[in-house]
């Protein structure tokens, strides 16, 4: 490694195996190693490449802080076939990547920081897959080679962008899409007594306020970033929400008439990323079934207060109600899906 490590200090160009297909990486800080990489691959140099890294700490030097979508990917698949495209400095887009082939990432440990990296190939031509491929390809224009035999994958990475708390699958590639949309959405799940009142109004809500914010028309949360889903503790199952959520709902401009009642089930909890309760007594209720993960369970409400049941109440209290979870909902939407990323 240590000869590796010389000819990346001194400018060079290595070709390393990856689980998919063999790679070339040079010192992103190095403008003549860069250039070189680019002149070998014949790339337009408006087409960026990805950043090799050693462990997921690296991501750290190359972008503040992973999004959301990119966090549970990279919990799934890193060190894997996947790429993840995020924001890195000055909003433009980088992509990382984190192989399983311990000597790819020793590069870039041994380095001390992200490498530039591409795959081994002329744009256009199919990736080697073994050195033969990478000689055919670059004949001496490689200075060093690090033979691991033939990459077992053969396909390339999948790449996935994501931009905030949504996601992209900019390519479908070693991981398939579904794997990925089942790791990258995130799972809310809305509780009350008996899913009627209160947590189907909050499900709503939360859903067009975030898709608002994100940019995006509420049924395309569920492609892009977030599933949201209610149920009751105590719920009935198919019943209509009551009369007086509609429309306590409905005069702030959410639509609850599609909603259909059900009991919470194991399946729809453990599947769950984060589960908001209207009130304490319904922690209390679940809190059994998140003994592994307590922090999943929340309140609604961040600072610990109770949303009480309006069933069997006023209109009045129902509209009370429905204002104090549509702020709830505003403040919880600035959480899923902060400006700042």
């Amino acid at each position: 490694m240590r000869s590796a490590l010389e000819v990346l200090q001194a400018g060079g160009v290595v070709a390393f195996p990856t689980e998919t297909v063999y790679g070339l990486c040079v010192d992103p800080g190095n403008a003549e190693a860069v250039k070189r990489l680019y002149e070998l691959k014949g790339r337009d140099a408006a087409k960026s490449c990805a950043y090799l890294l050693g462990d997921i700490e690296q991501a750290s030097v190359l972008t503040p802080r992973l999004p959301p979508s990119a966090r549970r990917l990279a919990e799934a698949f890193w060190p894997g076939p996947l790429t993840l495209v995020v924001p890195g400095a000055r909003r433009r887009r980088i992509g990382l990547r984190l192989p399983s082939v311990p000597l790819a990432r020793a590069l870039a440990r041994q380095f001390g920081s992200p490498l530039l990296q591409t795959s081994a190939n002329k744009s256009g031509e199919p990736a080697a897959l073994n050195s033969a491929g990478i000689l055919r390809a670059f004949g001496e224009g490689v200075d060093l080679l690090l033979d691991a035999g033939r990459a077992e994958g053969g396909v390339a990475s999948t790449v996935v962008a994501c931009d905030g708390p949504s996601f992209e699958i900019l390519r479908e590639g070693a991981i398939p899409e579904a794997e990925v949309a089942a790791a990258a959405i995130e799972r809310i799940v809305l509780v009350c007594t008996g899913n009627i009142c209160r947590s189907p109004t909050a499900e709503y809500m939360l859903r067009d306020i975030t898709a608002d914010r994100i940019g995006c028309d509420p049924v395309q949360l569920p492609e892009r970033a977030f599933v949201f889903s209610s149920c009751g503790t105590h719920g009935w199952t198919d019943a209509d929400a009551t009369d007086e959520a509609i429309k306590s709902a409905g005069e702030l401009g959410y639509d609850l008439k599609p909603h259909r009642s059900q009991p919470y089930s194991l399946e729809q909890l453990g599947t769950a990323h984060r589960v908001w309760c209207m009130s304490k007594v319904h922690v209390d209720a679940l809190e059994t079934y998140f003994q592994d993960r307590p922090d999943a369970l929340q309140l609604l409400d961040p600072e610990g207060g109770d949303v009480a049941d309006p069933f069997r109440r006023s209109m009045r209290f129902y509209r009370k109600t429905a204002r104090q979870i549509e702020k709830l909902c505003r403040r919880r939407a600035e959480e899923l899906a902060p400006t700042y990323l």
